[in-house]
């Protein structure tokens, strides 16, 4: 394909709010050799998965905590925020009989003063929703915190620059505007992974499973991870939580979803 690796790249996935159509993502990601983590609430604006589908994906991907009720720590007093990060674990630990390591918070808003308790939780790793990040997780407060790359959905310029400068990432920031300068997320992906198989970093779709269906993404979607399983030698497919660091096995048995 014309790309080498110069350092380590990884690929991964990443898919908030366990609505059912998580299982058509899964299934793509399976068809291609993907890995992907899934965070999932028990409930949210939208339909969820119930305990049965949540256990059986988890045969195969990871399951990331997303609060019980899906609510914007910022906007939560302490306590609340503590009872949700604990109850969210330890009932996909419950479902799942897996450990539940991986924390992203809804709306992927949070504050500075969270990071600790979400540690005290018990969580290793948050899932920010930082754009254009090639970087492989900080550590902050005893938490190894990631960003993401592309979402799969047609955002307009705004939202990225916005999303870049609230963020004060401007390293991201400089990366679109050399590299990327398209609202066309397929288009970004592919010089998106580009840089990161030449440079190394961690490439991360996310997106959401119902907005897919809402704005008619799926076949994008599925040339998308196509292409980017092209690249399965040059970058291992990995889950958030082994880019953290966090070894929680899972089989990824394609033929089983």
């Amino acid at each position: 394909m014309g790309m080498k690796t110069s350092s380590q790249a990884l690929f991964t996935t990443s898919w908030d709010d366990g609505h059912p159509l998580d299982f058509r993502v899964a299934e793509m990601l399976a068809r291609y050799g993907l890995r992907g983590t899934f965070y999932i609430p028990r409930s949210a604006p939208n339909t969820v998965m119930t305990a049965a589908q949540i256990r059986a994906l988890s045969a195969d991907f990871e399951i990331g905590a997303h609060t019980i009720n899906h609510i914007e720590l910022p906007l939560s007093t302490e306590q609340q925020v503590r009872q949700e990060l604990a109850d969210s674990r330890s009932w996909l630990e419950d479902i799942t009989g897996k450990p539940c390591l991986m924390f992203c918070p809804p709306k992927g808003k949070y504050r500075r003063r969270h990071l600790p308790l979400i540690r005290q939780a018990g969580y290793v790793g948050v899932r920010t929703v930082e754009l254009l990040s090639l970087d492989f997780p900080r550590p902050m407060a005893g938490l190894q915190v990631m960003g993401t790359t592309i979402q799969a959905h047609p955002h307009g310029i705004a939202v990225y620059v916005k999303n870049l400068v609230r963020r004060a990432a401007v390293r991201n920031l400089w990366q679109f505007l050399r590299h990327g300068r398209s609202t066309d997320w397929t288009r970004l992906v592919r010089s998106m992974l580009a840089i990161s198989l030449h440079k190394g970093g961690v490439f991360h779709l996310w997106g959401h499973s119902w907005e897919l269906e809402e704005n008619g993404q799926w076949q994008r979607l599925e040339e998308v991870l196509k292409y980017m399983s092209e690249f399965a030698r040059q970058a291992p497919a990995v889950t958030n939580g082994q880019v953290c660091g966090v070894q929680v096995p899972v089989s990824c048995a394609a033929n089983s979803l």
